[in-house]
């Protein structure tokens, strides 16, 4: 939608709809100011609508739909506009009833000297009100009604008379405002009620209303005087409203903040359930492959199968192709979650093509009173994830705890980018020796997180955090920079200095300025590009013709001597050592751990057996074999013997600071 059309588009809806007292070009001035206050205040313009004429119910509905189609109008902001407008609508009623009782009290008083001017007066406002109303004795019998409340409630013109005015309310409505008029009679306060009225044919009109008491000569109560005006269009919308924020429009379920509420609901009065959280697999391929008309066919086929399966609880859909089912049943959520691929299994056919989806589900059964919905949903989420990486079509039960690991893993990851600017993080470098004598051939520079409330983090385990960043690449670079500086300090300062080895994420393996960025880092530090090692992960490296393939070529070209880490834990490795210009193989950390446990226990299996049996492969290439972790002269001795070369671990020094390696 044109923004600039708007304001003319928006005076000619409200125009055709009711009068207010405006030309068209103000009018238009005047919306368009109001316009530029969304969204921020949304209330100020539904009150000013009101102010400018546009008080009728259409008039808001009217505006709704004219900016339901901005981007910054969502369901909060019209809802504001709409409660602000009612407001201001409200007090406008209030007002005129005070006018128009001042009016009859006014007549009354000064009816001895102008009886039949201020009876015509009366009779005029009376008569030709907009607003229906109702004059009734203090029994309840009505004595007078306009035209305005006849025609709202059904009623032939004179029909009124004496009739019970109780009956014109709602049956449920009744006895409630009978009290009111009795207290409102005895003295009481003002009489202001949204309520119902039943028409003539038994449908019901939401309204207004507004009572006065009219006194005799003497202060005592002998009439009421009601004022009616019929705003069940305006209570139509606000219901719209009101549905629209708790249900979602395509299948008609609760959304995300109905669910949640009903289960905090549910776990605050102590109820045992079970909950569900459903995540359909690879749905793209249908929005993507067949179109997104399809897809909505699929969710609603879903949700209509899913209430078929669940008997006794709520389902909701919490995301675009999410769903959640809260059983009141905690013992029925395997079985159902068991279930539910076998009942979603059935094609549905949409243009003559038959789809179907499966779903990856995780179950909580009988979460603490004390969970939030939030934090309950978030270990359903990460279970789902651990179940998609063994494939479709899974379900599992949430392990609480093991999610708490690695929620309070990843808030480390997600402070990354906090920490290095806060300047946190820091090298260590650990020395790299050869097995037959110890001797220092490089220093490995690693990452150090020097967090201000879990204290030192470092090594594999700082370098595993920031993997799972988007910090690889810039955080990388700024390690190879630094470290660089480091090493060539120390030859400026003693004379010398070991070679500088650094390990790479994938992330930085695959970047396609690290030729770049190793030349600049080279020319502005002075360390000698051949005296620098780095080190691409084999999963990055073993992508054919991938980009980490292409920067191990360039790299080796230009005299870095290239590592491949993380070897030994699967396929590729072996190729990658065939195919590439390698310098050397750094065995992973999990082959090192699994090794050494095998060898603690004296129990070697297969993946041991394969792991040496690597070695002498590696070393007939003439590449050299990085063993790290080595705790002890017996692992040491043991990798010795299986051919590796080379070694890292406490058994020849803990990370540290660079003069702490030696030459």
């Amino acid at each position: 939608m044109d923004r600039a059309e708007l304001p003319a588009r928006w005076a000619a809806a409200l125009s055709r709809i009711g009068y207010a007292p405006l030309s068209r070009s103000a009018a238009e001035r005047e919306l368009a100011a109001l316009l530029d206050r969304l969204p921020d205040h949304a209330g100020d313009a539904g009150a000013r609508l009101v102010r400018l004429g546009y008080r009728q119910p259409e008039c808001l509905r009217a505006s709704v739909e004219l900016l339901a189609g901005l981007p910054e109008v969502d369901g909060p902001v019209i809802g504001a506009l709409a409660e602000a407008f009612t407001a201001a609508a409200r007090d406008r009623l209030f007002a005129e009833q005070e006018d128009l009782v001042a009016a009859v009290s006014r007549a009354k008083d000064n009816v001895e000297r102008s009886l039949k001017a201020s009876e015509a007066r009366f009779t005029e406002l009376f008569d030709t009100s907009a607003l229906g109303m109702v004059i009734t004795d203090i029994g309840g019998g009505v004595v007078r009604a306009n035209e305005a409340i006849e025609t709202m409630l059904g009623y032939a013109r004179g029909t009124l008379f004496r009739k019970r005015f109780d009956s014109l309310l709602h049956p449920e409505d009744r006895a409630y405002l009978r009290t009111r008029y009795a207290e409102l009679t005895a003295g009481g306060c003002e009489l202001r009620e949204r309520t119902r009225f039943q028409r003539a044919d038994g449908d019901t009109v939401w309204t207004r209303m507004a009572v006065s008491v009219l006194r005799d000569a003497d202060g005592l109560a002998d009439h009421h005087v009601t004022m009616v005006e019929d705003i069940s269009d305006l209570h139509l919308l606000e219901h719209r409203i009101t549905y629209q924020g708790t249900h979602d429009m395509l299948t008609g379920l609760p959304n995300r903040a109905a669910f949640t509420g009903r289960l905090e609901e549910a776990l605050g009065v102590g109820d045992e359930v079970a909950v569900l959280h459903l995540s359909l697999d690879d749905f793209a391929v249908v929005n993507d492959g067949i179109g997104r008309h399809a897809g909505d066919v699929l969710l609603t086929t879903v949700a209509a199968r899913l209430a078929d399966l669940v008997d006794d609880g709520l389902i909701a859909r919490i995301a675009d192709h999410e769903f959640a089912v809260l059983l009141r049943s905690p013992e029925a959520g395997p079985c159902v979650a068991a279930r539910i691929n076998d009942a979603l299994v059935e094609p549905t056919y949409v243009d003559g093509t038959g789809i179907a989806v499966s779903a990856t589900v995780a179950v909580v059964s009988r979460p603490r009173a004390d969970t939030r919905p939030a934090d309950l949903l978030r270990a359903t989420d990460i279970t789902i994830r651990e179940l998609r990486q063994r494939g479709r079509r899974q379900w599992g039960m949430v392990d609480i705890a093991e999610v708490d690991r690695r929620v309070d893993r990843w808030s480390l990851t997600a402070a990354i980018p906090g920490a290095w600017e806060n300047g946190e993080l820091d090298v260590d470098f650990d020395p790299v020796v050869t097995l037959a004598d110890g001797a220092v051939v490089a220093a490995r520079g690693a990452l150090r997180w020097d967090n201000p409330t879990r204290g030192r983090i470092a090594g594999a385990d700082c370098a595993s955090l920031l993997a799972d960043t988007g910090m690889g690449v810039c955080v990388g670079r700024w390690l190879l920079s630094r470290s660089a500086e480091r090493v060539t300090a120390m030859r400026d300062k003693v004379g010398d200095a070991p070679r500088l080895y650094v390990e790479l994420t994938a992330d930085s393996a695959a970047d396609p300025d690290l030729v770049a960025e190793v030349r600049s880092i080279s020319s502005e530090t002075g360390l000698p590009i051949d005296r620098l090692d780095i080190g691409l992960p084999v999963p990055s490296a073993a992508v054919p013709d991938g980009p980490a393939a292409e920067n191990a070529e360039v790299l080796a070209e230009l005299g870095v001597r290239v590592v491949l880490t993380d070897f030994g834990r699967g396929g590729g490795d072996l190729g990658c050592v065939a195919d590439l210009p390698v310098h050397a193989v750094r065995i992973s950390d999990y082959a090192m751990r699994r090794v050494s446990a095998e060898l603690a226990a004296g129990s070697p299996s297969l993946v041991t057996h394969a792991v040496r049996a690597a070695v002498p492969l590696v070393r007939a290439e003439g590449v050299s074999v990085i063993v790290p972790m080595i705790a002890d002269a017996r692992e040491a001795r043991w990798w010795r013997d299986a051919g590796a070369d080379l070694g890292q671990g406490p058994l020849f020094g803990e990370p540290g600071a660079l003069e702490d390696i030696g030459v």
